[in-house]
């Protein structure tokens, strides 16, 4: 696995793979496979991969690489270990630069380059996924889950406030209701509970959970990343609008999607009685 280290809190977006493994990763690991799934994991076992300011900063770093990168097709988000995706922000170690982090200015960037991106992202969720951790897997296109897990946002039953989006993400995946019961007593969810409420795309034992999430983002990486980004972009748009206005957006985004290679190779081996072969673009 890459483990190059960067110290410039410069968003990385354009400067290219080799640039990327120039810097310094404090709190990151990353690495982009062949089949192109650039695959970011959140390092500081020690601390249940807590957040803190630089390692929020790290990570939109490489969502913006990966944003504009060809190479790029399919994004992961998981944390070092079994015990924890992440345990949520380090109340004893955020360590903010004066006058320049906070929520607007770090988590809320990172959580909107996160749903921007117009490739899909997965969260690979090991054992706990809390407060500011809940969030960020939240805010994926898709959560892959152990069955050792332990999820949600109990920051309720200890005073502090929401920072990233829970109430908005949280009611459009598991609804309203459920939303609310999790939000407002801050218990969390195990296995078969995310599965059933839907929060979990999918749940398997933690013996197979590597084999069959792999799987399951290699098929992701294999598909026509530019169409993928058609389809995300109609499913954010109707989040906020109805029906006709969401008819009319999918002809819109879906008549550039049509122009696209992989669209051409996607009509000839339909004629040609064959698989196709996308190439992302």
């Amino acid at each position: 696995m890459t483990t190059d280290r960067q110290d410039s809190t410069t968003p990385a977006g354009g400067s290219g793979l080799a640039a990327l493994r120039e810097r310094e990763w404090r709190h990151v690991l990353w690495e982009v496979s062949e089949s192109g799934v650039f695959a970011i994991t959140l390092n500081r076992p020690e601390r249940l991969n807590a957040l803190n300011f630089r390692m929020l900063r790290e990570m939109h770093q490489l969502i913006n690489y990966a944003h504009g990168a060809m190479d790029v097709r399919a994004i992961t988000l998981r944390g070092t270990g079994t015990r924890a995706f992440c345990s949520g922000d380090d109340l004893k170690g955020m360590e903010p630069e004066p006058d320049i982090d906070n929520s607007r200015t770090v988590h809320h960037q990172l959580i909107a380059a996160i749903r921007e991106i117009p490739k899909p992202v997965v969260a690979l969720v090991h054992g706990f996924a809390l407060g500011h951790g809940f969030e960020l897997a939240c805010a994926c296109d898709l959560r892959l889950c152990a069955d050792n897990i332990e999820v949600g946002d109990h920051r309720v039953t200890r005073a502090l406030p929401l920072n990233g989006g829970s109430s908005w993400f949280l009611p459009r995946i598991i609804g309203s209701g459920r939303a609310a019961e999790l939000l407002l007593t801050g218990r969390h969810m195990n296995g078969d509970e995310a599965l059933a409420w839907g929060w979990a795309n999918h749940v398997w034992s933690m013996d197979e959970f590597d084999e069959r999430a792999g799987e399951y983002v290699a098929l992701l990486a294999r598909l026509p990343t530019s169409n993928l980004a058609v389809f995300k972009s109609s499913l954010a748009y109707s989040a906020g609008h109805g029906l006709g206005d969401s008819l009319n957006h999918e002809l819109k985004v879906s008549d550039a999607g049509m122009v696209t290679e992989d669209a051409t190779e996607g009509r000839r081996s339909f004629l040609e009685k064959r698989d196709p072969v996308f190439r992302g673009f």
